[in-house]
């Protein structure tokens, strides 16, 4: 099913932008960025909605039809669209013993389906906007495997190579750019001794914020002449390899 909340009018000449998984954590952070930079935002989500958004739009995009129903409702509200930022995502942590083809269809379902048949139903928008499109990925299975996470590193490494495939494809009319994030938000139950740990390993010295990814995005969506790009935004991290 798919919906949308509360409508804010804004001037039809600004810029428009979909947010996929925008309710929350660095989804939402690049949604309210965008809105602060003269976006009008199409927020999506599953379960919690988006605040401060021009329009809301409820969908599973894990289902096998639920790109095209939320590329429908945005073509019913928005006449255009300049950026399409594919950020919801499925993470889960499973050692080999506990990855069934149920759980590696989940992720690569969200992951990496989702993200390409959602550009697909989008296309005549983007094409007639001159717009882009960027892929929220990973440092992990982007870049680095991770232990654990076989199946999460599969469906954001297969991100990565879409973002690349459609760069190819749909140059010049629309550009296709990604930003991989590393430490931005560390998980709840990780204790501070953990989290400081791993800090340490990040030459910056710092752990990353949604802020920071959200910053990136928008510089790829108004680089004219980038695409194909795969940006790490992870304090430099990923040199050192490994997890």
């Amino acid at each position: 099913m798919t919906g949308w909340g509360t409508f804010f009018p804004m001037p039809s000449n600004r810029p428009v932008a979909l947010v996929t998984g925008a309710g929350v954590r660095v989804g939402s952070a690049i949604a309210r960025h965008l809105a602060k930079h003269g976006y009008r935002v199409a927020g999506h989500y599953r379960t919690h909605a988006p605040r401060g958004v021009a329009a809301s739009f409820q969908a599973d995009l894990a289902l096998p039809d639920g790109p095209a129903a939320l590329a429908a409702a945005v073509r019913r509200r928005f006449a255009r669209l300049d950026l399409l930022v594919n950020s919801a995502a499925g993470f889960e942590e499973r050692a080999l013993e506990e990855i069934d083809a149920a759980a590696f269809d989940g992720q690569m379902d969200l992951n990496a389906r989702a993200p390409l048949l959602l550009t697909r139903a989008l296309l005549p928008l983007l094409r007639k906007a001159g717009g882009s499109v960027v892929n929220v990925v990973d440092v992990g299975g982007g870049l680095v495997p991770w232990r654990r996470f076989a199946a999460y590193a599969a469906s954001k490494a297969a991100l990565a190579r879409i973002t690349e495939c459609l760069a190819l494809e749909l140059a010049p009319e629309v550009r296709v750019n990604a930003v991989l994030p590393g430490a931005v938000l560390w998980p709840e139950d990780w204790p501070a001794a953990k989290v400081k740990a791993h800090a340490r390993k990040i030459p910056l010295l710092r752990a990353g914020t949604p802020e920071d990814v959200a910053s990136a995005v928008r510089f790829l969506a108004e680089a004219p002449f980038v695409t194909g790009a795969l940006l790490p935004v992870d304090g430099g991290r990923h040199l050192s390899g490994r997890q």
